[in-house]
């Protein structure tokens, strides 16, 4: 079995700028071969300290603004402007404009939220998927999406995406994407919108981000042979092409 690239940083700042890095040079490698670069962004805490680190001028002059695309893994079924909408981090830090009152690098219509403002999930799932090919994002002959990079954060319990323990999304034959109805075992208690596994094997990078101590028995359970993938969703990102961005309180229950 090959498995992913474990990165070991000192902290999670140390983890934010590895991630910007990586997402830099994927962009760079993939609007040289292809001429866009379609980013699967996450949500939580995490991206925050990534797309600030984006937005440092070195850095943010490196990145080919105009050719990316960013779309979302899932989402929490509430409005763009809630704090608990999984775009709101990045309106706050990617699309916001400079110090100096200049526009931010990147066009609001480069960004793709999911449509939670549809009457009903499955009408949100069905209007996400169309706009995807529409906008001309490859996909697998099973339907998945193939996006350059996909960014996961990890959950307490071990899930991804808004794919929780025991979830039929987390199986085999599980449809592309689905509504989820509001977890109870974890907040927020929000319905969610998301896509099931299968996207991450479709992906063509896979970037995991999981520092903090608050993550460390999640991915000691996660990088455990014993545990399914039905049992800690997140385990179905431990594929060649992805890439696993711990820091030293995150890890530290992982051996050596």
């Amino acid at each position: 079995m090959s498995l992913p690239t474990v990165r070991v940083l000192s902290d999670a700042q140390g983890v934010a700028e590895a991630a910007a890095d990586q997402i830099i040079d994927v962009a760079i490698a993939a609007v040289a071969e292809r001429g866009v670069f379609h980013l699967c962004a996450t949500g939580g805490s995490t991206p925050a300290a990534l797309y600030r680190a984006l937005r440092e001028p070195a850095r943010a002059a490196r990145m080919p603004w105009a050719e990316t695309q960013i779309w979302f893994g899932d989402d929490r079924f509430v409005p763009r402007t809630d704090s608990l909408s999984n775009v709101f981090p990045l309106d706050a830090e990617l699309l916001s404009a400079n110090a100096d009152g200049s526009a931010s690098p990147i066009a609001p219509s480069a960004v793709h939220p999911w449509p939670t403002t549809a009457a009903t999930a499955q009408a949100a799932v069905t209007e996400y998927l169309a706009e995807l090919r529409a906008a001309g994002v490859p996909h697998t002959s099973s339907g998945f999406p193939i996006f350059d990079l996909v960014l996961i954060g990890i959950g307490g319990d071990s899930h991804c995406l808004s794919v929780f323990p025991g979830s039929p999304l987390a199986g085999e034959g599980a449809p592309v994407a689905a509504g989820v109805p509001a977890p109870t075992h974890i907040e927020p208690h929000v319905p969610r919108l998301t896509f099931s596994l299968g996207m991450l094997t479709s992906a063509l990078e896979v970037l995991a981000l999981a520092p903090g101590a608050g993550k460390a028995e999640s991915l000691e359970r996660i990088f455990s042979s014993a545990t399914a993938v039905v049992d800690a969703p997140a385990k179905a990102a431990l594929i060649p092409q992805a890439t696993w961005l711990l820091d030293s309180a995150s890890a530290a229950r992982l051996p050596s």
